[in-house]
This record gives structure tokens, sequence and C-alpha cells, in this order.
């Protein structure tokens, strides 16, 4: 059985530039001081927690406590709610994703969400593109600190022991997931460079999901990643 898992930020939702913003403010206002770089791939995992929990470690501070990573959720997705009031433009789908959905849906595809966005701000971004996130199994940074543990936690949320595995991604970092877990890939470039995903492996990329044919030929065609070597 196949299942299709799906990253969130810039994979379904067009919501990287905004997200950004959200998480650098809510980051200063939970901890008091502001993240040094919003350059994701600087960190080891690029995961919502994970990135916290290396600010603090190379920082010299004590890790964030569950209860500092709560209050920094709540603030995080007040931020998203202000955001999207001012600029409603800055939370929209990546094109066809919803379609894209509905579509794998009708086909009886088990498609879950596999994403470093901590769960409350996750199904916010979606509920804004008309998808109701709480409906579908996956997991979130909440979970685990890295993305191969998000996975795994999603594809067991899933209920079913898959033979084929397809993970949708934008960031390099989901390229490198893929190719640590053996799932084959489809790169999404719609938020950033495809040279990236090149470089991480990736073999079949897509700019959105407007052309369901292609979006159907490049699930059946993904590889795993080849990461290139440096």
């Amino acid at each position: 059985m196949r299942i299709i898992l799906f990253d969130i930020d810039g994979t379904l939702t067009a919501t990287t530039n905004a997200d950004n913003g959200c998480y650098e403010r809510a980051f200063e206002k939970a901890f008091g001081f502001p993240v040094p770089t919003t350059d994701w791939h600087c960190y080891k995992h690029v995961t919502d927690i994970g990135i916290i929990q290396e600010i603090m470690e190379n920082t010299a501070r004590k890790p964030a406590t569950k209860h500092e990573i709560d209050c920094f959720e709540e603030i995080y997705e007040g931020e998203l709610a202000a955001s999207f009031a001012q600029h409603p433009a800055g939370f929209i789908e990546v094109p066809g994703a919803r379609a894209l959905l509905e579509t794998l849906r009708g086909l009886g595809v088990p498609a879950a969400l596999s994403t470093g966005g901590m769960r409350r701000t996750a199904l916010f971004k979606l509920r804004q593109i008309g998808v109701d996130g709480a409906a579908m199994p996956g997991a979130f940074a909440n979970d685990a600190i890295s993305r191969a543990d998000i996975a795994r936690t999603a594809i067991r949320r899933a209920g079913i022991t898959p033979s084929d595995v397809v993970y949708f991604g934008d960031g390099a970092w989901d390229a490198t997931t893929a190719a640590e877990l053996g799932m084959r890939f489809v790169g999404v470039c719609r938020e950033y460079s495809r040279e990236r995903l090149v470089r991480a492996g990736a073999t079949t990329i897509l700019d959105d999901y407007s052309d369901l044919d292609s979006v159907l030929g490049a699930i059946e065609s993904a590889e795993v990643p080849r990461p290139a070597r440096v």
C-alpha cells in the first residue's frame, strides 16, 4: 500500500514569508532574545522545537521547558492570526494543493501530514486554505525533534504498513529526510530554489499542483533522493 506524506509550509501552503516573521516575533516574546538567523539551512533539525533547542544550546542557555514551548506555541499562533488579519494574501495555498488532497482522497490513496511545524500553528495555516488538517493523520514538531522521527510517527498514525512512501516537500531538509528513510520524493519549488532541491538529490520537482495529471505522474516516477557528494 502507498502513502503520501506532505510537508506544509511551502508545500501545501504558500506561507513561508509570513511564517518566518511570525516565528521571529514569537521567539523573542517567549524567550527574551532574537533568533540568531532565519536561514533554516543552518540548523541540524529544521523543526520548530529543534530550532529552539539548538539556539538555546548555542547561546549557552538551558533547554527550553515544555511550559516554555507551550507558551511559545500560543504566542506563535497569535502572531499568525494577527498577520493573517492584516495580510491574508500571505496565507494562500500552493496552487492546486487542496484539489490534490481531494483527488487523492477520491482515489483512496492515504495521505498524512509530516511537518516540522507545531501542531496548532500548522493547523491554523491549513485552515486558511480550506483544509481541515485535524481530520488527517499526521505528526508535528511537538511529536519529535527530527524530521525523520516525525515522518515515522505520521506513518504510524495513518494506521497502515506501507510498501511505498512518497514524500512531498519544499526544503533540502525534506529531501534529506526522504533519502535517510528510503522514501521516494517529490520536490516543490514554489518558495525555495530548485537548485537546493537538486543538490539535495531530488530528481522530480514541481512548481505547484495546477496540472493534476503531471502531479499524479510525478508520484509514479519519483525516486529516492541521491544527494550530491561534497
